[in-house]
């Protein structure tokens, strides 16, 4: 516990701090999380791989494929395509064949850079820091009441062959929270901020955002089940790699995004 309070009293207001900044501060941020997060992925994938993952060329793709997000989003889904083609042409002509190789790379470079890349993607849209915010609100809520109630009044369990920690209270505890918070954000914006965004929609962003991180959560707790992995890495002490932390932000992320660019006419 006292490192997981070291690390988030140390990381915390650096990535706050990175993350206000915006711009090239965030795409670096997104860069960083992405490069470390795909060598993680592709060190436990390739526990149960019969021919290994190349580091350097995925994590190579990890950062195009940010960096092309960050310049032209539309550029997004021909640059994975790309990335596929140049997969499965390695796969072809590399020698050894794997499909299994070759699908595992491509999930890691969608599940990984094109998620994280797009938090940098909320500042091209006006006040966009403020849903960028919802993230960590929705995130940070949902993993920290799921936790205290799970273990206070968690009996039932939520996915036992998965996460046999997880419990059916306190998932629903950890949505409820999630709400509650941001309808507590949506008060402070208005108070502090003069920003005026409807409640409803907020409250049903803080649903769908906290079911989609706990999703995001059992999904790196199911690949860790499967390539028979603790954690992903070590980078955060206390907490595991980046991939142990980010887990359910990454799946947070497009849904907070996806409210955004419908709402944000509200502002």
């Amino acid at each position: 516990m006292a490192k997981r309070i070291f690390t988030a009293v140390v990381g915390l207001p650096i990535l706050i701090g990175l993350l206000y900044l915006g711009g090239y501060y965030v795409m670096g941020v997104c860069i960083i999380l992405s490069v470390i997060g795909m060598n993680e992925y592709v060190r436990g994938v390739n526990k149960i791989l019969d021919h290994p993952i190349k580091y350097v060329f995925t994590m190579l793709l990890a950062a195009i494929i940010v960096v092309a997000m960050k310049f032209n989003y539309n550029s997004t889904v021909p640059v994975i395509l790309i990335c596929l083609i140049l997969v499965f042409c390695g796969e072809i002509f590399g020698g050894n064949h794997d499909l299994l190789r070759g699908v595992a790379t491509v999930f890691g470079l969608i599940y990984i850079p094109v998620l994280f890349g797009h938090l940098q993607l909320f500042d091209a849209l006006p006040n966009g820091v403020y849903y960028m915010w919802m993230v960590f609100v929705i995130a940070f809520s949902t993993d920290t009441f799921a936790y205290f109630i799970g273990m206070f009044f968690g009996k039932r369990k939520l996915a036992p062959a998965i996460s046999p920690k997880k419990t059916v209270a306190g998932a629903i505890g950890g949505v409820v929270f999630a709400i509650l918070a941001m309808v507590a954000y949506s008060l402070i914006l208005q108070k502090g901020f003069n920003i005026n965004l409807p409640l409803i929609p907020n409250i049903v962003v803080g649903f769908i955002g906290s079911v989609a991180g706990q999703c995001g959560d059992l999904t790196a707790s199911m690949i860790k089940r499967e390539t028979g992995i603790k954690d992903f890495g070590t980078c955060l002490p206390g907490h595991g790699g980046i991939l142990d932390r980010f887990d359910s932000i990454l799946f947070i992320i497009p849904v907070v995004y996806l409210y955004a660019i419908y709402t944000f006419g509200y502002l």
